[in-house]
């Protein structure tokens, strides 16, 4: 199917793909590691509709034989985002972009998500990493490491 074709479908295409790898290691943690902040990344610019997307998700660190059997919910902050299509149901203002269950195969389950971007520029993303007991990225007094590839996909107006 050419360009012409698809533009006659009337489904969107992306037109652009960036990809971003946020590593904890790279953040600003804060003392409980639930929150970090990215405050060297290159400015990333939004000026059509894009989605974001998870690529992947790896978890390294000395904590990591305790992550297992957990469940991470994995939100942002310091985005902006079409809140008329997005619906969080635990009352928190930050979007959910990832919720994983690391289990003793050290494997990752990781639901589908997408969130809808608003034009911006995006110059420090804040993520905040909380599993089901409650900690941050952190177990037993040993740090975990996360490693999330992200997408956005840049439509045509």
């Amino acid at each position: 199917m050419n360009y012409e074709e698809i533009k006659q479908t009337k489904k969107p295409v992306p037109v652009k793909y960036k990809t971003l790898w946020l590593n904890t290691i790279d953040g600003v943690a804060s003392a409980d590691r639930k929150s970090f902040a990215f405050n060297n990344l290159p400015l990333i610019q939004i000026r059509n509709k894009s989605i974001l997307k998870i690529n992947s998700i790896t978890l390294s660190g000395a904590g990591l034989g305790s992550a297992s059997n957990h469940n991470w919910t994995i939100k942002m902050q310091n985005i902006k985002f079409n809140q008329t299509s997005y619906f969080n149901s635990d009352n928190d203002n930050n979007p959910t972009i990832a919720c994983i269950n690391y289990d003793t195969n050290n494997s990752i389950q990781n639901g589908k998500y997408s969130l809808e971007l608003t034009p911006q520029d995006i110059n420090q993303p804040i993520l905040h990493i909380v599993s089901d007991d409650g900690h941050g990225a952190i177990k037993n007094s040993q740090a975990i490491d996360f490693y999330i590839s992200i997408c956005i996909e840049e439509y045509e107006l």
